[in-house]
């Protein structure tokens, strides 16, 4: 199973992975977003296709945003409600798209999109070098 380790102000998507008698981590991704873009989801996916990820787990950890300590405000409980809402608003948008309701697919997204940037302005203003 996957798992999001934070490095500075990024993020990696981390799996442990047992090779010839012996455990290891390899880097799945590096996450410079606030979410799992569809193309980062589908480069796991061909290059590791034996590793599970959740992805809305990951998610879920990108919003909560990197150890205490490292913004000058810790991250509000409410932006795991929205990495939540933004994961599902989007897994929606893909199945409107699948049935042709491209307008539906694009508001989906969009909101999906407000939610991010909300999360996103947040992270920079309480980022450390934003003085």
């Amino acid at each position: 199973m996957a798992f999001v380790r934070w490095r500075g102000q990024y993020a990696q998507l981390v799996a442990t992975v047992y090779e010839a008698g012996r455990y290891r981590k390899i880097t799945l991704a590096s996450l410079h977003d606030f979410y799992a873009s569809d193309l980062a989801k589908l480069h796991v996916a061909e290059k590791f296709p034996h590793i599970k990820v959740d992805w809305e787990a990951v998610d879920r950890a990108l919003a909560q945003g990197p150890p205490s300590g490292i913004l000058k405000q810790n991250t509000p409980q409410e932006h795991l409600d929205y990495a939540a809402v933004e994961h599902y608003l989007r897994q929606w948008a893909d199945d409107a798209e699948g049935a042709k309701l491209i307008n539906d697919a694009n508001s989906l997204r969009i909101a999906a999109g407000v939610l991010t940037r909300w999360r996103a302005e947040f992270y920079w203003d309480n980022h450390p070098s934003s003085d």
